[in-house]
């Protein structure tokens, strides 16, 4: 995502001098959206993201950040959702280590290959997730585009190929860890989330690899004694097209879920469609277009 800087201003501290930067960046989407199951099947999608990041570094090498994010977004009959200025999340960085509070990210949301094999403009339902269930649904944190948030906190470390991500929020006492290996070919990752709700208990397990022109990977989710698996997989088919596809099986599904999707790079913008099959044995598809700024 390319930044654009905004200001910058040197803070003069009694050991010496320290900078800050404020940044502004996003993204946009829009097209048609279709789904059999709706009294319209078909809609208009759109949505602008805006990120506005601020940072300043001190003199021993601590990075203090913040971010909050605007949102507006219209999906359907002019139906609008999830608009508005999100609660900020802030922390600190310093040798691989990432501290942060408030509106935080989440260690589910953030772990490797949750979302492998993820198709469409808009997602259709993130139905590719292991960690989401048709009897439970996307139940853990994640950071809030135009709300609260969690208002919990959380720690991160990278270094040489390992990660980790430990979070809690208070709501129900939620909390989940997740711990990654990875190199330029691979990745394995391992989850659990414990909390007070029904469905928040998780154990999930996730894997890929790249041979060439080709990704694969699988997941697999217990989900407070549901089981839900995913096969997915992509393919570069030509330059700046892609097409990747999954196919999952969710033990409180009626049907198997399976989608298929295309993105093709027309410069400057992504040609994205997708289609999906969902637990009931319905459609969705989209098609559009999304950029960065």
């Amino acid at each position: 995502m390319k930044n654009i800087l905004l200001a910058s201003t040197a803070l003069v501290a009694t050991a010496g001098a320290a900078a800050a930067d404020i940044t502004f960046s996003g993204s946009a989407r829009f097209g048609a959206i279709y789904d059999s199951s709706a009294a319209d099947e078909f809609g208009i999608h759109n949505r602008f993201t805006l990120n506005i990041d601020g940072t300043t570094v001190t003199d021993s090498g601590i990075e203090f950040f913040a971010r909050v994010r605007v949102r507006g977004e219209n999906e359907g009959e002019g139906a609008t959702s999830s608009s508005g200025v999100s609660a900020p999340r802030v922390g600190l960085r310093t040798n691989g280590v990432e501290f942060a509070v408030g509106n935080i990210e989440g260690a589910i949301e953030e772990m490797p290959g949750l979302y492998d094999g993820e198709v469409g403009l808009t997602a259709l339902g993130d139905l590719n997730a292991v960690g989401k269930t048709s009897l439970y649904g996307d139940d853990w944190d994640s950071f809030s585009s135009a709300g609260g948030g969690a208002n919990g906190e959380e720690v991160k470390y990278s270094a040489n190929g390992f990660s980790t991500h430990l979070s809690h929020s208070p709501v129900s006492e939620r909390t989940a860890l997740y711990a990654a290996c990875s190199t330029n070919e691979w990745f394995v990752a391992a989850g659990y989330q414990d909390g007070n709700l029904a469905g928040e208990e998780k154990i999930l397990v996730t894997a890929g690899a790249t041979f060439g022109q080709f990704n694969v990977g699988a997941g697999y989710g217990d989900n407070d004694g549901t089981a839900k698996w995913r096969l997915s997989g992509s393919a570069n088919v030509a330059a700046g097209t892609s097409v990747t596809a999954f196919v999952a099986d969710d033990e409180s599904a009626s049907d198997t879920l399976w989608g298929l999707g295309f993105a093709h790079d027309i410069g400057g913008a992504t040609l994205v469609g997708g289609v999906v099959g969902d637990e009931n044995g319905d459609n969705q598809a989209d098609l559009g277009l999304k950029f960065k700024f």
